[in-house]
């Protein structure tokens, strides 16, 4: 599946530590979508849900947790997503 998404989005997200949030890639933009797990607004369940609905096909999941994510982690996910 190719197409054009932003690393450094990427990069940002595979850094992240917030268990508030999670990041996904949305195959469509190319950008990263930040959504809130905790929040408990109708917005906020909204874009869960759309996440959800299209998760695997147009959205997904970026792991956070490395402190210091280089080009090659940022390749290294996106290998692994089959991007």
């Amino acid at each position: 599946m190719a197409g054009s998404y932003n690393r450094e989005q990427i990069r940002a997200a595979l850094a992240e530590t917030d268990p508030a949030y999670s990041f996904y890639l949305d195959l469509e933009s190319g950008t990263v979508i930040k959504v809130p797990d905790t929040e408990a607004t109708p917005e906020a369940e909204a874009l869960r849900n759309s996440v959800m609905e299209g998760y695997g096909d147009r959205y997904r999941y970026i792991p956070g947790g490395n402190p210091a994510p280089s080009d090659a982690d940022v390749q290294g996910w996106m290998e692994a997503e089959g991007l």
